[in-house]
């Protein structure tokens, strides 16, 4: 977490990313992450983003963590929904911080809808299309830009890391 806000301008001065993305998930949410873990799906994703957005996992591993998410980081977004993991926070960056913050839930149950949802959820956003499909839970942050630092302190408590 120490440097992903270096890595995201990198990637931006590289014309590596526009935008970034997390991918938050309970690490005992097995589906998730098998789904994250298959190399064939890396694959798709990552030909799927291409140069316009980079995508970052990270995992919690407890209901308190989850709860200390919803409770910390996505009040941080000014997100007034919950978004429990597993979920996926987009923004962009710019200089005074992220910017076009917007959270998507991931609510399939089962291996192969699971990936099928992640792969829509990326292709919606990157689409940025008004018709967004009816599934996918969309929550859009309050904020008109939100500090880096802010952004890594609320990660830090709000997965646990404190």
């Amino acid at each position: 977490m120490s440097r992903f806000d270096q890595i995201c301008v990198e990637h931006q001065k590289a014309s590596r990313a526009t935008a970034f993305a997390f991918i938050f998930y309970d690490f005992i949410d097995l589906k998730t992450k098998k789904i994250l873990k298959d190399q064939g799906v890396f694959s798709i994703l990552d030909r799927l983003s291409g140069h316009d957005l980079s995508i970052f996992f990270l995992h919690t591993g407890t209901r308190h963590a989850i709860e200390q998410f919803n409770n910390t980081f996505l009040k941080r977004l000014e997100i007034d929904e919950t978004a429990a993991p597993p979920c996926i926070v987009f923004f962009k960056l710019s200089k005074k911080g992220l910017t076009d913050i917007s959270v998507a839930a991931l609510e399939s149950e089962d291996l192969i809808h699971g990936f099928r949802e992640l792969h829509d959820v990326i292709q919606s956003y990157l689409k940025e299309s008004t018709a967004k499909p009816k599934y996918i839970r969309w929550v859009k942050s309050a904020a008109k830009f939100v500090s880096i630092e802010a952004v890594k302190e609320a990660i830090k408590y709000g997965i646990g890391l404190s």
